[in-house]
């Protein structure tokens, strides 16, 4: 269950406010818990855990903001940001897109901003892309103007 939570630095005018969404559990002891969200299932576990749709992209909008991790066996286009764990069969980081943690995947391509470790079979960085961690990979296409700050691991 997703409840909406103030951040603490919020202000009590309504321009420009912004929340954070946080995971609350009867178990929960802190607000510092993150939230998890298997998007390959589109959040919701009806116990037809087998089924996927692999046609319908699951997207984080640009202004959204995750944080916890990611699971999809399908596509994930992310304009928004996510700060922790992305784990999904194709990844596509936006150029208003960031991604602040761990990112598994088949295929990556980066035109925004990742933060932190790529592990990929395929990845192609965009001409405004910044990437800054290590980076595993069997192949990678980096067009001019993409820069990539980290070690490089071939697979």
């Amino acid at each position: 269950m997703f409840s909406k939570k103030p951040n603490d630095s919020e202000d009590n005018s309504s321009e420009n406010s912004e929340k954070q969404y946080t995971e609350v559990t009867p178990d929960s002891t802190t607000e510092s818990e993150q939230a998890s969200y298997d998007a390959g299932s589109n959040g919701y576990s009806n116990g037809n855990s087998g089924r996927s749709n692999p046609t319908k992209p699951s997207i984080i909008s640009e202004g959204f903001e995750f944080v916890g991790t990611i699971t999809s066996e399908g596509v994930l286009n992310i304009s928004g940001v996510i700060k922790g764990k992305v784990t999904a069969k194709s990844v596509l980081v936006d150029s208003t897109g960031l991604v602040e943690g761990e990112l598994f995947s088949d295929q990556v391509m980066v035109k925004g901003r990742v933060l932190g470790d790529i592990n990929c079979d395929e990845l192609n960085i965009g001409p405004l892309a910044e990437v800054d961690g290590s980076v595993s990979y069997e192949s990678v296409h980096i067009q001019r103007g993409g820069k990539i700050k980290g070690h490089f691991i071939k697979k």
